[in-house]
């Protein structure tokens, strides 16, 4: 399997987590896939004004279901879904 086909089943399965999210956990996933990638702070707050108790909370579970990448100062849309989304426009949920 080359290259292309690589990142490319990685997206697939990626989005095929997504697609079972539910409440706050997908609408934290559609602000990531909105966004790309914010700073940690603007995330919390701009997720808290959106009605999400834990916004940290459920961006680590996102990270730990490998849909997000955490940053030093930021979180990002993984890898894959980042290069899906730059390929497509928009992510097909």
């Amino acid at each position: 399997m080359g290259a292309r086909e690589d990142w490319y089943s990685e997206a697939s399965r990626l989005l095929d987590v997504a697609r079972r999210l539910r409440g706050e956990e997908l609408l934290v996933f559609k602000y990531f896939a909105d966004n790309v990638s914010v700073g940690t702070i603007r995330a919390e707050r701009e997720l808290k004004r959106k009605g999400v108790m834990d916004p940290a909370g459920v961006i680590e579970h996102l990270v730990s279901l490998g849909l997000l990448e955490k940053g030093d100062y930021s979180y990002s849309l993984s890898a894959p879904l980042r290069k899906l989304r730059a390929k497509r426009g928009r992510l097909p949920l």
